[in-house]
């Protein structure tokens, strides 16, 4: 006997439509809400019934109850309803081009608000906009450690590490190449350290190690993105770097700016390092 699914449209208090999945199976497992959002029933018989028929693809109305018992949400608020909200793949590129272009998240929403024609035209939320924006940066950085992983296949004297909050996003990470930790081995007496770049879509700092070898060219002994300039970040920066210059000397004299927490985070690590 073919199995018969239907989605029922069943009316809140506030006139919003929750989706309730049945199946005919006796096994089936009733849809258990994350959060109990504490709507009451008013007992409203607005509804639609499809059902799917034995054979073929094709789907019917069995049943349409189109009166409700109580007020509907207004055309300024629909746009908030869970069933309505979506990000357009207009709204996804638009977004994308901000972020490339370096807009920060916050001033994406207003523009992308304009560009709409007002919040109630926007067809989602600012949250459902930031969701997508921070999806698109959780992409991109599981491709840079695919790329850092592939890199170390290659070589395995390529050094990189990453560290992540508790919603898996990248915190900090660093890396550093089999020439860059050469070079170090020979010139790395003289460390600059410098966080002034962090002009990019993902308002990360770009934290570069770097020193001159003996022609007076610059040279790059590694380099770290940090989501923060806090003590922490920098301590597991520097250890990073250590460990990446497989634990030599610490270099004699680093050059940076005064900025406190990268000083603090120098006295824990460096401790005979002239500052």
């Amino acid at each position: 006997m073919g199995e018969t699914i239907w989605k029922l449209f069943v009316c809140s208090k506030e006139g919003k439509t929750d989706e309730t999945y049945q199946m005919s199976r006796k096994n089936a497992v009733p849809r258990v809400s994350e959060k109990n959002r504490g709507h009451t029933r008013l007992e409203c018989n607005a509804r639609l019934s499809v059902v799917k028929q034995q054979t073929g693809n094709s789907w019917v109305v069995s049943h349409f109850v189109e009166e409700h018992n109580h007020g509907l949400t207004t055309l300024s608020r629909v746009h908030l309803l869970r069933s309505h909200q979506k990000v357009s793949a207009t709204k996804k590129a638009l977004a994308q081009q901000f972020s490339e272009a370096n807009i920060p998240t916050y001033q994406q929403v207003p523009l992308i608000e304009i560009e709409s024609g007002g919040p109630s035209s926007m067809g989602c939320t600012k949250k459902d906009i930031r969701n997508h924006v921070s999806l698109l940066r959780h992409h991109d950085a599981e491709t840079l450690i695919e790329h850092f992983t592939f890199e170390r296949e290659k070589n395995p004297n390529f050094f990189f590490d990453y560290d992540t909050d508790s919603d898996n996003r990248m915190l900090r990470c660093f890396w550093g190449d089999s020439e860059s930790r050469r070079s170090y081995a020979f010139f790395g007496d003289v460390v600059v350290f410098d966080t002034t770049y962090n002009t990019n879509k993902y308002s990360m700092i770009f934290a570069p190690f770097f020193g001159v070898n003996h022609h007076g060219q610059t040279i790059i002994f590694g380099c770290g993105l940090l989501s923060d300039e806090t003590i922490e970040s920098f301590v597991w920066l520097f250890s990073k770097f250590l460990e990446a210059m497989l634990n030599q000397a610490a270099p004699v004299v680093i050059i940076t700016d005064q900025d406190a927490a990268i000083s603090k985070a120098i006295s824990m690590l460096l401790p005979l390092t002239l500052h």
